[in-house]
């Protein structure tokens, strides 16, 4: 018997000479689930009523982190489940007119999926008869299972999008949507339905041994517990249309507390600690609530982090685009609480500026990235395009090895990989109109004031591909590449202006086009020596030449020379 090499902290295998001769895991139960939970029975389904109940206990009790900062405010409704319990029925009701302690709630995580009919709602019309009562049965599947668990949880009260807000209700809409974090964070728990694709799917779990189902039973041995699997217990994956879906993203990220319905497995994840049906123990994320929170952290692992969910968010799915801003409000609400980000316009944090300018589109060919017929935001923020965006332009290849950050101790970053030389570029303002009470939230109208080195550059109709276009300057030689936001656009131009930004560092990791390494990479003796270059934004003109009236951006440019810049001088210009 050794440890086993896919897992030697918790696993062991049975071993002949060389020869691996095991056909089961063995797993040993902490002392504390040993006390908390029955064990395993091949012929008996888990209690996983009494399992989440555990995970919940021991996270209030003993995760710090998971306490901090959260709201002792009630949301505006709730799903009372109580006062009809007999028949299964609830109740919408408004406790925040109702004075005394906190209120302890549930809330639920689902698709409302692309059927017409949609989800059950609360509307205008029907408000008065919810405050009444709502059929257990009237409920769709997916609320029917939110209800009975929270109820077997024994809390009291349940929150549900579709039904706690008033749909047809600008105002009240735009309130709640406002108020995500606050009703999120405040949450005993929030329920998941992970493999759902809409809210006649249900929470999957059934007393039934699946196909899915890995086989387990715990062996006693003295004063130890052993876990055996007849295969390999499932991995903690979050995979289903509910981690497709935009709203879904901050459901998470603000919940302190989330069971996962998975169709394979019953998942755990709080603030501190992951785990599952099979291994409830799974994984401690963190040591300490120092550690966890975050404050020690640089800014540009802040802004890092920042990049990575906008980056995840605009490769879901998102039934209206007029929610873009909205669906995104409630992190970045926490966001500016938790680690004071200051002003916030369209998407970007005004600290991360001039890096959170330089994103750029993953072109697709089955759906490419294109702009929305109505005005959602100003062309320099990625929320004014439908499709996937991505900050690799911030990436060096020697960062990927720390997952493009350098480690927390460390408290001299390397300069290279924190902050760049940005040279004559400035931005002067930075304004947002918002469409709503909700500063965070959508916007009608902005702009952005720069200053910095502006040339003009050419693109001929043979360097229009895929991915890049190449740019050219007045004698036709390659000076540079333009990644367009949407590539439909690029056509109509043919110069587009360049603003330099940031010197481009060696070891991108983007790879640079073949037509660029020749002009930029010159044999010097056995060596090749590397020409200076900067990226930036390509720009077009708002309508004619000369009107004065501004630019906006067409794409991301890349690896431009910086003796094209020379003998240009520093330029003011508005971007829209």
């Amino acid at each position: 018997m050794k440890r086993a090499i896919i897992d030697p902290e918790q696993a062991f295998g049975l071993w002949m000479g060389l020869d691996d001769v095991s056909h089961n895991t063995f797993y040993h139960v902490p002392l504390e689930y040993q006390r908390a939970l029955p064990p395993a029975r091949v012929d008996e389904h888990d209690d996983e009523v009494v399992l989440m109940r555990h995970w919940i206990k021991d996270c209030v009790d003993n995760h710090a982190h998971c306490r901090v900062n959260r709201p002792t405010i009630c949301p505006t409704r709730l799903l009372d489940l109580v006062r009809f319990e007999s028949s299964g029925d609830i109740v919408l009701v408004e406790l925040n007119k109702v004075p005394g302690e906190h209120i302890l709630y549930t809330t639920l995580s689902h698709c409302w999926g692309n059927t017409e009919s949609g989800p059950l709602t609360t509307k205008l019309a029907n408000l008065a008869s919810r405050k009444q009562r709502i059929r257990f049965d009237e409920l769709p599947l997916t609320f029917q299972d939110a209800v009975s668990t929270t109820r077997k949880l024994k809390i009291r009260y349940l929150w549900i999008d579709s039904l706690c807000i008033i749909q047809d209700s600008p105002t009240d809409w735009e309130k709640e949507a406002a108020r995500m974090a606050i009703v999120y964070a405040g949450s005993v728990c929030t329920l998941s339905a992970l493999s759902s694709k809409d809210c006649n799917g249900g929470f999957f779990r059934t007393t039934e041994k699946t196909t899915d189902f890995v086989f387990r039973y715990d062996l006693t041995l003295g004063s130890h517990r052993i876990r055996v699997f007849a295969c390999e217990p499932n991995t903690w994956r979050l995979n289903g249309p509910l981690m497709e879906r935009a709203w879904t993203l901050q459901e998470r990220a603000l919940s302190n507390r989330i069971v996962y319905f998975s169709r394979s497995e019953l998942f755990w994840e709080c603030k501190t600690s992951r785990g599952s049906a099979d291994l409830p123990w799974l994984q401690l994320l963190y040591d300490s609530a120092e550690e966890a929170s975050g404050h020690n952290h640089h800014s540009f692992m802040l802004r890092s982090r920042w990049f990575g969910i906008v980056q995840d968010y605009s490769q879901r799915d998102m039934k209206y685009g007029k929610d873009k801003l909205i669906a995104l409000s409630g992190l970045a609400h926490d966001y500016a609480e938790r680690e004071k980000r200051g002003k916030y316009a369209a998407g970007l944090w005004l600290v991360d500026m001039p890096s959170a300018l330089l994103w750029r589109t993953r072109q697709q060919s089955h759906d490419p990235p294109h702009r929305p017929s109505e005005y959602r935001a100003p062309s320099w923020s990625w929320a004014s395009i439908d499709g996937p965006i991505t900050y690799d332009s911030q990436k060096l290849e020697t960062e990927t090895q720390y997952g493009g950050i350098w480690l927390p101790d460390d408290s001299h970053p390397p300069r290279d990989s924190s902050e760049y030389d940005f040279g004559a570029f400035r931005v002067r303002e930075v304004q947002t109109t918002t469409s709503s009470l909700d500063h965070m939230g959508a916007v009608s109208a902005g702009y952005i004031t720069l200053t910095g080195l502006v040339t003009r550059a050419t693109i001929t109709s043979d360097d229009l591909h895929t991915k890049h276009n190449l740019l050219r300057d007045p004698n036709g030689w390659v000076v540079g590449a333009l990644f367009a936001d949407v590539q439909t656009e690029v056509e109509p131009y043919k110069d587009i202006y360049c603003i330099s930004i940031r010197d481009e560092q060696d070891g991108a990791q983007v790879d640079m086009p073949k037509e660029l390494e020749v002009v930029n990479y010159r044999p010097v003796g056995d060596q090749f020596e590397r020409s200076e270059m900067v990226m930036g934004l390509g720009l077009v003109r708002i309508g004619g030449e000369n009107d004065g009236k501004g630019f906006r951006r067409l794409g991301l440019v890349r690896w431009i020379r910086k003796d094209f810049f020379v003998g240009k001088g520093v330029t003011t210009i508005k971007v829209f």
